[in-house]
């Protein structure tokens, strides 16, 4: 018979204490870790507030409160960092591929046209890396995901329609409905993130009111989307949800599904490269087969007109950041035919070459393009690796769509809009906030 001291009960209580101050400072984390997510999202979408092409503009001279704003998302989100440091490091050397862009983003300041500026824009990209990892070392799965991405997104999606309502007049531009936003692109970009987040929702939630009120933004949210006349984020987001997440779903299920999704796709690739060369179409051809627009919306010209640019340093390219937002200081377009000088007006809705692959070549020439080559082969090696481990947990299942079907319309969305590494561009923002959680969502919860 066992005969139990005061000492072995002192024992026993300091345990149990210890292991409550544990699971206490554990839900504070991921508490604390929401928090960080959902400021940090609604903050890159809306900004102080309502945000124009005029003052989007004149950004050469950077802002003390855009500055002060990241600094505080920082601040709240180091001591995620300082309570998970071995996982946050962890999941940092995960993201090797992604750190590797990064280095070549500040190396170009060294040759950069505006050194200052590019430490400014790489300065955000840098902070977003930061609350990425940190809110990766506490939100483990992907359900501690999905609430804060819901709930940003769906605060921002009734904060552009209350706008819209209060403020017509400057809420609807002549290309269509930009509510916040800065043009109707860029909303019909945020539009594009929110269903995708919303329709992968879908997939793991069960209860009758989560479930149905998330399949009601996602409609609301297709609806702000026709609104803003966005074709490129309007077909992607189609295709996405009719398309894109069912096939996902019927390759997760079974080896069988997977198969038979890569032979659908290989039947598409081939069905398009059999009708290219036995009709002899281009582009152009395609582009007006899609969309009735051989220009690609008037985009044609603007793409030779990068392609001059890019002659002059194709291997290093200008700097990033360093092009784009500098009026009246400087304007990449100034100096080429059909492009001209002095009409500052027509320069304001021009913030890129509407065409992310070419902005690569731009900020950073063959150099950087090399280096987002790799991260983009680097992320669909782990997302085969995410189908060769899939389980039946179908909150596993809905992050796994989320991140692949997210990317893959990033990739497409970035043909038609810079979007991937583009300074001050949400849909690549978010990517690298989903590198960090498809880390940590593949690591051992314990860690």
């Amino acid at each position: 018979m066992r005969n139990d001291t005061w000492l072995d009960h002192l024992s026993t209580r300091e345990s149990r204490e210890a292991v409550a101050n544990d699971q206490l400072l554990d839900g504070a984390a991921v508490w604390l870790g929401r928090i960080v997510l959902t400021l940090t999202l609604i903050y890159l979408m809306l900004g102080f507030g309502p945000a124009r092409a005029e003052s989007a503009a004149g950004s050469a001279a950077g802002g003390l409160e855009r500055q002060v704003a990241f600094l505080s998302l920082a601040a709240l989100a180091s001591p995620l960092l300082l309570m998970r440091w071995e996982r946050a490091l962890l999941v940092l050397s995960r993201m090797w591929s992604l750190l590797l862009v990064y280095a070549v983003l500040i190396g170009s300041v060294f040759w950069s046209e505006y050194p200052g500026i590019t430490v400014r824009r790489f300065f955000v990209y840098f902070i977003l890396l930061i609350v990425a990892v940190a809110v990766a070392s506490v939100l483990k799965r992907p359900r501690d995901y999905f609430p804060p991405l819901i709930a940003a997104f769906a605060f921002v999606l009734f904060a552009n329609f209350a706008y819209t309502a209060l403020n017509p007049a400057d809420a609807w531009s002549e290309l269509g409905l930009r509510a916040i936003h800065t043009s109707k692109n860029a909303a019909g970009m945020v539009a594009q993130a929110m269903a995708i987040v919303f329709a992968c929702a879908l997939i793991a939630l069960r209860g009758p009111a989560a479930f149905w009120g998330t399949a009601f933004l996602l409609l609301a949210t297709f609806a702000f989307l026709v609104l803003t006349l966005s074709k490129t984020a309007l077909g992607l987001t189609a295709l996405s949800v009719a398309v894109f997440i069912p096939a996902f779903l019927l390759a997760w299920q079974s080896r069988i599904g997977a198969a038979l999704t890569l032979v659908g796709v290989v039947a598409v690739v081939g069905a398009v490269f059999f009708a290219t060369g036995t009709l002899n179409l281009t582009a152009p051809d395609w582009a007006e087969i899609i969309t009735g627009d051989p220009t690609f919306s008037a985009r044609d010209e603007l793409w030779q007109a990068a392609m001059l640019h890019i002659e002059k340093e194709p291997w290093l390219g200008y700097g990033f950041g360093a092009q784009w937002s500098l009026l009246p200081l400087y304007h990449p377009l100034w100096n080429y035919v059909g492009f001209w000088k002095g009409i500052e007006r027509a320069y304001l809705i021009l913030g890129q070459f509407h065409n992310g692959y070419l902005d690569l070549f731009v900020h950073g020439g063959v150099v950087l393009f090399g280096a987002a080559g790799l991260f983009i082969v680097h992320q669909f090696r782990r997302i085969g690796a995410m189908f060769g481990g899939r389980t039946d947990d179908r909150w596993a299942a809905a992050g796994a769509a989320l991140f692949t079907i997210y990317f893959i319309t990033l990739l497409f969305s970035n043909m038609m809009e810079s979007s991937l590494f583009f300074p001050d561009m949400f849909l690549g923002q978010f990517v690298v906030i989903l590198v960090a959680a498809q880390v940590s969502w593949q690591l051992p919860r314990t860690i």
